[in-house]
């Protein structure tokens, strides 16, 4: 099965990675998810090169850089994962948070559509 989230505008495609972004972290901090889980779903260099590619905003990128390197905290100092976790958490939040409303948002635009 494939499944695939689109957006039509960049307010539209920094949202879905932020989103993503928390409940992945959330996930992760719930012991829901594995870092490893977390970093084939989006905090992998790979990730952080498409993201780069389509123009996502630079501030949303760094704090997947960010999360990348989550998997070395939990190995190297596993003490820190929470609170590294809850930093990426207000900073994705905080930058949700800074994107402006698209007056243009309309309830046509969805971010999964199904293909006909």
């Amino acid at each position: 099965m494939d499944l695939e989230l689109k957006s039509r505008t960049e307010g539209d495609s920094n949202k879905i990675v932020l989103v993503c972004t928390i409940g992945l972290l959330e996930a992760l901090k719930a012991k829901l998810l594995t870092t490893n889980e977390c970093e084939q779903y989006l905090f992998s260099p790979y990730s952080v090169s498409i993201l780069n590619r389509k123009g996502i905003d630079r501030k949303v990128v760094e704090i997947i850089e960010f999360a990348c390197e989550l998997e070395d905290v939990e190995s190297l100092r596993p003490e820190r994962l929470d609170s590294n976790i809850d930093y990426l958490i207000n900073k994705a939040k905080e930058r949700l948070k800074s994107i402006e409303f698209d007056p243009n948002f309309n309830i046509k635009r969805k971010w999964l559509n199904e293909d006909q």
